[in-house]
């Protein structure tokens, strides 16, 4: 009977914290701040999301309101600038070298693009994943380590951003076993650990992308 309720309070502990570490995960990415119109009007609210170009901005209370953009001060739109994600193309290419025997190095070359005019002068983080796949059994996982890069989108238009993976040795699929090349994850965050912009080669890696591809800087 004590061991029983001992558990149960083992439990009931771990709930409490999974859900303390949620609430404060929130906390910190909420934002409440004071915001003002031309008119000289201000209020204190939290930015959520833009929506059909107008600024949805929530209250204390939890009441959502809807501002036109030109409306706001020009303190407010830098700072829009900051958190609206911004609309991103990405493209992955495969580099193989080191090619002998059954094996070969392999690594993936990410390229940016922002795919809109608007400014965004926040940080951002792309995380580039390498997956692999069992010969054997035909099971896929990560290959190596993720690669981090921290960056900032130009402010002209289609300007490309580069980076790329460390270099993985794959067997060839032409081996009889081990572990082969089978494509990639790439996921870019913003600064409050959103993901806003996530390619792969294949369904089933978007399923757990951002799992695999999550940025070790932002969830320390």
């Amino acid at each position: 009977m004590y061991f029983e309720q001992d558990r149960l309070s083992s439990s009931l502990k771990w709930v409490l914290c999974a859900l303390l570490a949620v609430f404060c995960l929130s906390s910190a990415q909420a934002e409440f701040r004071i915001w003002e119109d031309k008119s000289g009007t201000i209020w204190e609210g939290e930015f959520v999301t833009m929506n059909a170009g107008l600024v949805v901005i929530r209250a204390h209370s939890g009441q959502k309101n809807e501002y036109k953009p030109e409306s706001l001060s020009a303190t407010d739109l830098d700072y829009l600038e900051k958190v609206v994600p911004p609309v991103l193309s990405l493209d992955v290419s495969r580099v193989t070298s080191g090619s002998s025997g059954k094996s070969e190095m392999v690594k993936c070359t990410a390229v940016i693009k922002k795919s809109d005019t608007r400014k965004y002068a926040g940080e951002l983080t792309a995380v580039l994943v390498l997956m692999a796949e069992e010969l054997a059994t035909g099971a896929y996982s990560k290959a190596g380590s993720s690669k981090e890069f921290i960056f900032a989108l130009p402010d002209k238009y289609g300007v490309p951003i580069a980076f790329q993976s460390d270099a993985v040795k794959f067997a060839k699929r032409s081996a009889d076993s081990g572990r082969a090349y089978s494509g990639y994850i790439l996921v870019v965050w913003d600064r409050f650990g959103n993901p806003i912009a996530i390619k792969t080669n294949r369904d089933s890696f978007s399923k757990k992308a951002t799992k695999l591809a999550w940025p070790e800087r932002l969830f320390k």
